[in-house]
């Protein structure tokens, strides 16, 4: 009995030495927060496992792909900037159908930019990839396909007819109808944009103003290319 309660006593006396540590180490854990704040204590954690001849506490995880945050579908130039995220201090790296572009890092808010980037006509497949300081690659960005093109789409309008003369309250709206050459083309009349069907159609319903005006009917596709037309109408109450 004598015996068990000595080692009760020990188990004790250990359990609270090592308390007493977590606490000292919890509170310089905390002023070297206030200190020297997270950047500085988070390099000095990976110092506890790293080391520059290589790994020796844990092996370092390989950087996460790159996220692009905005890549033209189409262009009608024969150069584009491109950007996004990835960790902070990391290589990036672009490659354009298949072979290296260009590198360069991200800043401490791990935003990126590849700036002035030659393509061709036709299309252009974009991806990229993270080097970290070792030399850790990450899997690829989603790829994305760039398509130049500098051809107009062509705009035909199938009413109203130019120099057509409306007349009363019952005319004042015209329908304005047709059709473009390409999808993904917006179609505006005046300042107002016409709603475009899946089969290129387009059409608007227009309020005339009193007396002659001038509309002019304008076509733009995803690569900024544009051809417009007028018409001349009358409005007469």
């Amino acid at each position: 009995m004598a015996r068990r309660s000595r080692l009760s006593r020990v188990r004790r006396k250990r359990e609270s030495r090592r308390a007493v540590v977590y606490i000292v180490l919890a509170i310089v854990i905390m002023l070297g927060l206030v200190t020297w704040g997270v950047p500085a204590m988070a390099r000095l954690a990976g110092a506890l496992f790293t080391s520059d001849s290589g790994v020796t506490g844990m092996e370092e995880l390989s950087p996460t792909p790159p996220v692009f945050s905005d890549v033209p579908e189409a262009t009608s130039s024969a150069k584009v900037t491109i950007g996004g995220f990835a960790q902070p201090g990391v290589e990036v790296v672009l490659v354009m159908d298949g072979s290296e572009e260009g590198r360069v890092l991200t800043n401490d808010a791990g935003v990126f930019e590849f700036d002035s980037i030659a393509i061709t006509e036709g299309e252009n497949k974009v991806v990229a990839y993270t080097v970290s300081a070792r030399g850790k690659e990450s899997e690829q960005s989603r790829s994305y396909t760039i398509r130049v093109d500098r051809t107009a789409p062509v705009l035909t309008l199938s009413s109203p007819e130019d120099g057509r003369v409306f007349r009363g309250q019952s005319e004042r709206i015209a329908e304005f109808q047709g059709l473009v050459s390409e999808d993904g083309v917006r179609v505006y009349v005046g300042e107002r944009v016409a709603i475009v069907s899946n089969d290129n159609t387009f059409e608007l319903s227009y309020q005339l103003q009193e007396g002659d005006q001038d509309i002019e009917i304008k076509a733009v596709d995803k690569a900024g290319n544009e051809s417009a037309s007028r018409v001349k109408l009358r409005w007469e109450p």
